[in-house]
């Protein structure tokens, strides 16, 4: 999980406008296909529930193979060629890196729950690093100098507790609207998926879903209901799916561009 680096989290102080919280912070091989028009480099990495082969491409990762437990890896390369049109697409519609000290933010748009809020960054003389919330929707990030990686750590951060407060409040809202049950909810910051359901009924949401139109975040959140019911993608899920929210196709069609609302510094 992105935030295991953290041995403490602990509130400075809590008042009615301002919330100020200190943190104390505490191997893949690559690989190189070559071909005419530019060398591919990529990291493979096995999965204990991946059951098929899949290939993912982000700005921070670059590509990376995923495959089961016991693959042959030697039979990678093959794959990696046979998928060569589909990763120069990928990385085609990418989004460029800038650099690390660009992907800090004037502003977050938290369309989940339609609010925006100005991020301002500051150089703090004390060891403590924390972010403060402001009246106004305002979030103070303070760090000593030179500290972009605890910046973005921290921002990172914000953006989970915000998830985990307004996410799993949305998420019991709308399994009563549907009429589901399900045992717990958690909020995660998941790299492949946008949610999923345990054989236990406990439902994982990904942070980034704050950053997703209304709209969206409901079908998420629904799909992983319906998961409660049918712990798979047969044709009895998706009837149940459809029998819930009519329209999905057009919100599960809209989830295949869905990291576009995505802000950098989440994929970094």
């Amino acid at each position: 999980m992105l935030f295991g680096r953290y041995d403490l989290f602990i509130p400075i102080f809590c008042s009615p406008e301002i919330f100020c919280y200190t943190v104390f912070m505490p191997a893949q091989r690559q690989f190189r296909f070559e071909c005419p028009d530019g060398d591919i480099i990529y990291t493979v990495q096995t999965s204990l529930r991946a059951k098929h082969v899949r290939l993912r491409v982000s700005p921070r990762e670059g590509l990376v193979v995923v495959v089961p437990q016991g693959f042959d890896r030697s039979q990678v390369a093959g794959i990696v060629a046979k998928r060569l049109s589909w990763i120069r697409k990928a990385f085609g519609k990418m989004p460029v890196v800038r650099s690390p000290e660009g992907l800090l933010p004037q502003t977050l748009s938290l369309r989940s729950i339609g609010e925006e809020w100005c991020v301002f960054f500051e150089v703090s003389r004390k060891p403590e690093c924390c972010f403060v919330e402001k009246p106004g929707r305002i979030l103070e990030i303070h760090s000593l100098p030179g500290g972009l990686n605890t910046q973005l750590d921290l921002l990172r951060e914000w953006v989970k507790r915000k998830a985990v407060t307004e996410l799993l409040k949305k998420l019991d809202e709308v399994s009563k609207q549907y009429g589901f049950l399900y045992d717990k909810g958690a909020v995660r910051c998941q790299k492949t998926r946008w949610g999923s359901c345990s054989t236990k009924r406990t439902i994982s949401l990904n942070m980034k879903l704050l950053f997703l139109p209304p709209g969206l975040v409901e079908y998420i959140m629904l799909h992983e209901l319906c998961h409660t019911v049918y712990m798979n993608h047969s044709q009895r899920f998706w009837a149940l799916v459809e029998q819930k929210m009519p329209d999905y196709i057009v919100y599960d069609r809209a989830m295949r561009e869905a990291s576009r609302y995505i802000p950098q510094f989440l994929q970094w």
